[in-house]
């Protein structure tokens, strides 16, 4: 019995961390897709850094920090959806 167990819960911690690489490639890949959203907005000058990310009802949101060149430190959301990409500012108003 402790054979069969072993077994199955090596098998969820492997399982386990498939799970997690997945999900982080996903984060990732957002992000990617964020920051080159980001740069065509405000310019290649720009510095973006990666605050936080969320997942929530198959909407992947990921939080940016964004200092474009000569200006002042921006909040951004970048909401990711299987079909769409969004740029937000922190109170969630679309940019134009």
């Amino acid at each position: 019995m402790d054979k069969v167990r072993s077994v199955v819960i090596s098998g969820l911690v492997v399982l386990g961390m498939g799970v997690e690489a997945n999900a982080s490639t996903s984060v990732s890949a957002a992000y990617g897709q964020c920051k080159a959203e980001v740069l065509e907005k405000f310019g290649g000058d720009t510095r973006i850094t990666m605050k936080g990310s969320k997942k929530y009802s198959g909407t992947l949101t990921v939080k940016l920090s964004v200092v474009p060149d000569g200006a002042s430190r921006q909040r951004l959301l970048c909401k990711v959806t299987d079909d769409a990409l969004v740029l937000t500012d922190k109170e969630g108003k679309p940019l134009s």
